[in-house]
């Protein structure tokens, strides 16, 4: 389990610690403080940099370049937004580290200048369109490769950079520990189906119906229609309710449901790993937050699942002290932690889960 992080260079951040970290830790703070980069960081270096998770962050901010390849207009992702000041020359640079029980494992991200060989073979996979930069992504992990995704002369990264038999994403394996980001606009159904393909006809079927029972007590069961490609958006599911003879797509059951479905899903599939929530209350109506702490907190012990999540919701923060203060059974030393990330300071404001229950009884701001 992380126990503290360290970021330099990424984004808003160029020296951030954030230190005493629990089983469940909520980040706080205002608009712009950094709250979302964290998050990515934190998914960065539990992936060990892994290029798709770059790409996917990159995606989901817009963070794009538009060009034109053979007369056809071509995105690319732009990199220079991940570094501090929003610019990239060689030897630019930035770290992502943590200290836990085990070794401390980091990844770094360095602009570098291509050797003459190294941007002959580029060009043979890429053609002209590359420049003489690229960007590599080392691990602290000692014997793991180090990938290099050259950049082209616009500065961004190619899709079929990340396909090239030199630059292949690094592979988890079956045993170890994975993260699942969460972003404000949950899982796309691609991803949902194909976790919960995992789930289905397993008993952690049962704690997916229990979380969206907490919406809705008349759900008897939960399916998937067809193959992920079939579905985008929030399709792909149905519902079956107490008397009533025909499913229900689960997009016709408001955001709340999709919400709590992928949070379900997501947390039994990142077992030993790390489930990274952005925004953990949108969609959900103050009444069910503490049903869902309660259900994040069981499953978090049950799978060994360390959370990181954010909110600006006064009711979000008042559910956690709840839960906390009526739950005596945790059984874990600092299982809950909040961080308070104030733009400008460079380390996290921690408060302990007795702090939080006395935030909570005093009305204290914490956010």
């Amino acid at each position: 389990m992380i126990s503290s992080i360290h970021i330099q260079g990424y984004r808003g951040f160029q020296r951030y610690d954030m230190a005493g970290l629990g089983r469940l830790n909520l980040l706080v703070g205002t608009n712009n403080s950094g709250k979302t980069s964290v998050l990515e960081a934190l998914y960065l270096l539990t992936s060990r940099g892994d290029p798709m998770a770059l790409w996917q962050l990159l995606l989901r901010r817009g963070e794009r370049l538009i060009t034109e390849r053979n007369r056809q207009p071509e995105s690319e992702m732009d990199v220079c937004h991940l570094f501090s000041g929003h610019e990239i020359h060689q030897n630019s640079i930035f770290k992502l580290s943590a200290h836990n029980e085990s070794p401390e494992r980091s990844v770094t991200f360095t602009i570098t200048e291509l050797t003459g060989k190294e941007r002959e073979e580029l060009l043979t996979e890429s053609g002209p369109r590359l420049s003489r930069l690229a960007l590599q992504i080392k691990t602290g992990v000692h014997g793991e490769p180090t990938i290099l995704l050259p950049l082209t002369r616009s500065g961004g990264i190619a899709s079929d950079s990340l396909v090239s038999p030199r630059r292949i994403s690094r592979r988890h394996r079956a045993d170890e520990p994975q993260s699942q980001f969460i972003t404000t606009d949950s899982l796309d159904s691609d991803d949902l189906i194909t976790l919960w393909n995992k789930v289905a006809l397993t008993p952690n079927e049962e704690l997916v119906l229990r979380a969206l029972r907490f919406l809705d007590p008349d759900i008897e069961r939960i399916a998937s229609q067809a193959a992920p490609q079939y579905y985008r958006g929030r399709g792909g599911f149905i519902i079956k309710r107490k008397e009533h003879d025909q499913p229900i797509p689960i997009g016709s059951m408001g955001d709340g449901m999709w919400r709590m479905l992928a949070m379900a899903i997501a947390i039994t599939q990142c077992k030993g790993g790390v489930l990274l929530v952005d925004e953990i209350d949108t969609g959900l109506h103050y009444t069910v937050m503490a049903d869902m702490w309660r259900l994040i907190f069981g499953a978090a012990k049950e799978f060994d699942v360390q959370v990181f999540a954010t909110t600006h919701s006064f009711d979000c923060i008042q559910s956690l002290a709840q839960v906390c203060m009526n739950d005596t059974h945790l059984g874990e030393a600092d299982f809950v932690t909040l961080q308070r990330i104030e733009m400008g300071r460079p380390r996290s404001i921690p408060y302990s889960e007795e702090e939080i229950k006395i935030a909570a009884e005093r009305n204290i701001e914490v956010r």
